[in-house]
């Protein structure tokens, strides 16, 4: 069956948080972080092979772009959205998960990795002050609804979001249960694209996982 639909999900590019090491300290989650030198040619490779890819050139109204609106997902999305001659879509439903700017406690990264990983085993309960993955995937579930409902052919939708938002964003459209949480997890690299189809009755595949091509030469 034709896809109605086609959604591309692309992660922010390597922002300073993502080059902690497990022994540094958080004072709390950092939403205006920004991209390093290496994000900034991550987003910047990532501009220069997703406009003549196949994948965002496909029969409709034309690519429909939206992003989270912290700084290194807005960031990426700038660079992406002049690349792909389309106006970019502030979301805050895209925004990572929401969490306390400053913590109860300073923790190491290697606790927050810990903290992370505990609110998907209890996805319903907010651990150490963290939105909860339930509230998580509800508001995702929102965003879909609301910009990206299934009679709205053509596009593709192209979203720009974080490493969390991301696997709740997959686990929606795919239609996983919060079960398959315990042992199944998407690997989601900076500027990893997902690529998912959707039938016009709602039945979707997962075309491509973290496709990294357009990295090969900007380590």
């Amino acid at each position: 069956m034709t896809a109605a639909q086609r959604f591309v999900l692309v992660r922010h590019a390597e922002a300073d948080v993502n080059v902690l090491r497990d022994e540094d300290v958080l004072p709390g989650f950092d939403p205006k972080a920004g991209l390093t030198p290496l994000g900034e040619r991550q987003a910047q490779a990532l501009a220069r092979h997703l406009p003549g890819d196949p994948a965002v050139r496909t029969p409709g109204p034309g690519v429909r772009m939206y992003s989270s609106p912290q700084h290194r997902a807005a960031r990426t999305a700038q660079v992406l959205g002049a690349a792909l001659d389309v106006p970019v879509t502030a979301d805050g439903r895209l925004a990572e998960l929401r969490a306390p700017e400053t913590f109860p406690r300073r923790i190491t990264v290697r606790e927050w990795d810990t903290v992370l990983e505990e609110r998907l085993r209890l996805p319903t309960t907010e651990v150490f002050g963290v939105e909860s993955w339930t509230a998580q995937r509800r508001r995702v579930r929102e965003f879909l609804n609301e910009r990206c409902s299934a009679g709205q052919g053509g596009g593709p939708w192209v979203l720009v979001s974080h490493s969390e938002t991301m696997q709740a964003l997959l686990f929606e459209l795919l239609g996983l249960d919060d079960d398959l949480l315990h042992h199944t997890r998407f690997k989601i690299s900076n500027t990893g694209v997902f690529i998912v189809d959707r039938t016009e009755d709602g039945c979707a595949s997962l075309v491509v996982a973290n496709s990294k091509t357009h990295l090969a030469r900007t380590a």
